[in-house]
C-alpha cells in the first residue's frame, strides 16, 4: 500500500504537467462549488467515451446556511446523455480517514496507475493510463473525500471533531450528496452508492440516513471488500467467527495459485462449496468446542 500511495503522489506530479486544465465553462459550473473543468475520453468495452471532469471543493452548509467545511470531490459525467436520467455513482474508500483515490485512480475512474499484472507498482517513473475497466460506461461517477481526508477540510473556525465518528461522517457524507444533487440538478437521476472497506459501513449506514433525512431513495449499494461486522475481521482471542469465514477465501486464492490437490483444483465452484460447508459445519463445531474436543474429533 505505501508503494501504491507513493506512486499515486507521483502520478499527480505527473499529471499537472501531462494535463492543462481548460478555463471553467460558467454554465458548467454551478453556485456552491469551485471546480477546475477539464475534457478527455476513454475506451472501455472496445467504445470511445467523452466525459466531463469537475474537481475541485464543494462547499457544505449547515441548516443555517453557515459554511462548515470545503469537501473535495471528482465528478465524471458522460457527454452525449441526459444527466437527468444517468445513473450516478457516489463513492468513497474507507479506513476511517482515507481518501476516495484507491478506488478512482485503482479501479473505478477513468485513469488508473500502471501496476504490475499481480497488483505490485512498477519501478519509477511512475505513469498513469486509460482505465479499461472504468464504470464510466454504466454510470456517472462522483468521488468523495470526507472531510479531514485528501484535501477535505473543515472551515475556519469549526471543530473537525465534528465529523469524526460513525453518525458524524455519515451525516456530513449524507449532506454533501445532498448538496450535490441540487447544484448539478441530479435529483432525476437513479442513484447509488460504492463504497470499500469501512466505506461499506458508511454506504450502509447511509442507505437509511439518505432516506429517513432528505427522502433520497437509492437504486442500488456495491459493498467492496465489505466489512458490516467487525467481529468478522478482528482475531482477538477467543473470537473463532474470522478463522472459520476466511477458509473459503483461502481456497480460493490457493487454486488461483494451483497450489490446491488435483482434485481440488478441477472444479473451482465444487471446491469452494466444499470449503463453506468444512468451515460453517465441522471446523465451525471444533473451534466452538475448543478444549473438549476428543481425540477422534481433533
Amino acid at each position: 500500500m505505501i508503494a501504491l500511495a507513493v506512486c499515486l503522489l507521483s502520478v499527480t506530479a505527473f499529471s499537472q504537467k501531462a494535463v492543462t486544465p481548460v478555463p471553467p465553462i460558467p454554465e458548467l459550473v454551478p453556485a456552491g462549488v469551485e471546480v477546475t473543468v477539464t475534457r478527455n475520453s476513454v475506451v472501455a468495452d472496445g467504445k470511445k467515451i467523452d466525459y466531463t471532469a469537475h474537481t475541485g471543493y464543494l462547499n457544505l452548509k449547515n441548516d443555517t446556511g453557515k459554511l462548515i467545511a470545503k469537501v473535495f470531490f471528482t465528478y465524471y459525467r458522460k457527454e452525449g446523455e441526459d444527466a437527468g436520467k444517468r445513473p450516478v455513482t457516489f463513492t468513497f474508500n474507507g479506513g476511517p480517514g482515507s481518501s476516495s483515490v484507491w478506488l478512482h485512480m485503482g479501479g473505478l475512474g477513468p485513469k488508473r496507475v500502471l501496476m504490475q499484472d499481480d497488483g505490485t507498482a512498477t519501478a519509477p517513473p511512475y505513469q498513469y493510463i486509460n482505465n479499461e475497466y472504468t464504470w464510466l460506461n454504466k454510470t456517472d461517477l462522483v468521488f468523495i473525500d470526507p472531510v479531514s481526508t485528501g484535501f477535505s477540510r473543515a472551515a475556519p473556525g469549526e471543530n473537525p471533531k465534528q465529523f469524526h465518528g460513525y453518525v458524524e461522517d455519515i451525516s456530513s457524507v449524507g449532506s454533501f450528496i445532498r448538496h450535490f444533487l441540487s447544484r448539478y440538478e441530479r435529483w432525476g437521476s437513479p442513484k447509488f452508492l460504492a463504497g470499500e472497506s469501512y466505506g461499506t459501513t458508511r454506504a450502509a449506514g447511509l442507505s437509511k440516513f439518505l432516506q429517513d433525512r432528505y427522502r433520497i431513495y437509492l437504486n442500488g449499494i456495491f459493498l467492496i471488500s465489505a466489512v458490516l461486522n467487525f467481529g468478522t475481521n478482528d482475531y482477538y482471542v477467543g473470537n473463532d467467527l474470522p478463522r472459520a469465514l476466511y477458509i473459503p477465501s483461502y481456497a480460493a486464492a490457493a487454486w488461483y495459485h494451483k497450489k490446491l490437490a488435483p482434485a481440488l483444483q478441477a472444479d473451482l465452484k465444487k471446491t469452494l462449496h466444499e470449503a463453506e460447508q468444512f468451515a460453517l459445519g465441522e471446523y465451525a463445531s471444533a473451534l466452538l468446542k475448543g478444549g473438549w474436543l476428543t481425540d477422534a474429533e481433533k
